[in-house]
């Protein structure tokens, strides 16, 4: 996964502000006491997930991403759907962050729990698209900030994909109907003829009716030698 960083349009000062739950925004300020040489182990932690440009901080230790009745919508209409989620990380002093991600346990069984559902990391927005390759084995797991000291105000950013794929509702059953038709012809001999059809039962699929799904996000912070 290639990271980036930009700048929370924040400065120092205004980080500690905010940290104490001014002008609403959720940034945490911790500090311990661990004794680390030439270094004060003090410091802001901040965590967001949510569109790209449009991350949401996490008011505790997790933060949650949402598809919903929107998302299956498209999926039903265009078969495969990209979304992608952008995670920012920021942790100060001499505390490193690593998070996970948890997909929900289950997709339920409407639209998505009828599709094929993936989510993996990414270098770009534009990477995560419908005709993406899906690895095949994928850390959900990440330590985009490790355990050395840092002031930085810029927070790492990375990126992850949700790819689903969906070939129509779910078949179900099937159904047979056979008639058949007897009559005597000019010439007095009795005829006959039969005709069959087949159908697929399919299970109805209402988009609407999709539940709000969440992918979780769960970071915590870990001091020198506790490396994740």
């Amino acid at each position: 996964m290639r990271t980036t960083r930009h700048a929370v349009a924040v400065t120092l000062g205004a980080l500690t502000g905010a940290a104490l739950g001014i002008a609403g925004t959720s940034l945490a300020l911790w500090s311990d006491t661990v004794t680390v040489t030439g270094r004060l182990s003090t410091g802001h932690e901040y965590f967001a997930v949510g569109a790209p440009g449009a991350t949401v901080p996490a008011p505790t230790g997790s933060a949650p991403f949402t598809v919903g009745p929107d998302h299956a919508a498209e999926l039903v209409r265009d078969g495969a759907i990209a979304v992608p989620i952008e995670v920012d990380s920021l942790s100060q002093g001499n505390k490193g962050l690593h998070y996970t991600v948890t997909p929900p346990a289950s997709w339920g069984e409407n639209v998505f729990g009828a599709a094929q559902v993936s989510i993996f990391p990414v270098g770009s927005v534009e990477a995560c698209h419908v005709d993406a390759d899906i690895p095949t084995d994928v850390d959900l797991a990440s330590t985009p900030v490790p355990a050395t000291y840092t002031s930085d105000t810029e927070a790492t950013t990375e990126l992850w994909c949700l790819l689903a794929a969906y070939d129509g509702p779910p078949q179900v059953g099937e159904y047979t109907n056979t008639a058949t038709v007897t009559a005597t012809d000019p010439s007095g001999t009795e005829v006959d003829d039969e005709d069959r059809w087949d159908a697929v039962v399919v299970r109805e699929l209402d988009p609407a009716a999709e539940q709000e799904h969440e992918i979780t996000f769960t970071y915590e912070t870990f001091r020198p030698g506790e490396e994740r």
